[in-house]
């Protein structure tokens, strides 16, 4: 039984009862205790089905191939805990890409949207529909190029195309404003954030590339992931954020590589992440 498949507060619950049976300092549960712990992540496990969220991936870029490594991780990570999927692709280039056909239907059923898009206008009822998510308070999960996903950069909007420039300071907490070259970043907790249960169990990441400029962060927002290129600044990797009037539940993180997603620990992380996001309004 893999207690990181559990959904919402299940897995933060498991997690933390998994830590107490694993140190006896922490906690020393008879056998009773533990007898019961177990029948109850068995019931858990039976409830699962109809605990399972929904999830629109909203995916338009073409660099770093996610719209092939994010159908693999919710075969591999996501379905098998019992969660669904809508996956809404625009093409990598063309007339078509800034078209993400049958987002406003998605949205609707959606218990949470993540986002991987790259400098695209989405037709203006598309960007309606994903700004009425927010608004509602839905949890957002951004990845890799969505701090820059609805600014062209000072392009033409295509005539019924609409963009979203605050989407990075105001929604996601973040500042981004270039990124560094391929020189290796390895990674660190922030400061005061490993107890978050994000970072729960999580082994070692990698250090990233291409690092992203993103620093300073919005007020509200709390770092948990830091990199480091040699001779520079720390710049922050992964945080949370809310965003509107209903304190929408919002995680941002600037890895997603390609080769990031070979790591079970990163994609662990992914999920945890989209975990905290559908648990209760901050």
């Amino acid at each position: 039984m893999n207690l990181d498949n559990y959904s919402n507060e299940q897995s933060f619950w498991a997690i933390s009862m998994r830590k107490r049976l694993a140190n006896p300092r922490l906690d020393r549960p008879s056998r009773t205790m533990k007898s019961l712990f177990i029948h109850a992540l068995l019931l858990f496990g039976l409830a699962q089905v109809s605990l399972a969220q929904h999830i629109v991936f909203l995916i338009g870029e073409r660099e770093y191939k996610t719209a092939e490594s994010l159908p693999a991780y919710f075969e591999s990570d996501l379905k098998p805990a019992g969660f669904t999927a809508t996956f809404i692709t625009a093409p990598p280039e063309g007339e078509a890409k800034n078209d993400f056909p049958g987002l406003e239907e998605a949205l609707a059923k959606a218990d949470l949207c993540l986002v991987s898009v790259r400098r695209r206008a989405p037709k203006s009822s598309q960007m309606a529909a994903l700004k009425a998510f927010a608004n509602a308070g839905k949890p957002i999960v951004g990845i890799r190029t969505s701090s820059h996903a609805f600014h062209l950069g000072g392009k033409e909007v295509p005539e019924g195309h609409a963009l979203w420039e605050e989407f990075d300071p105001v929604v996601l907490g973040g500042n981004y404003h270039g990124h560094y070259g391929n020189e290796p970043a390895p990674i660190s907790i922030a400061k005061g954030a490993g107890s978050h249960p994000i970072l729960a169990d999580i082994g070692e990441l990698a250090p990233t590339s291409k690092l992203y400029r993103a620093a300073p962060l919005a007020e509200k927002a709390q770092a948990l992931l830091f990199a480091t290129v040699e001779g520079k600044e720390p710049e922050p990797v992964a945080w949370t954020h809310t965003f509107g009037p209903n304190n929408a539940r919002i995680f941002y993180t600037s890895l997603g590589l390609a080769d990031e997603f070979a790591n079970p620990e990163f994609r662990k992380f992914l999920t945890q992440a989209i975990l905290w996001a559908l648990n209760d309004p901050a």
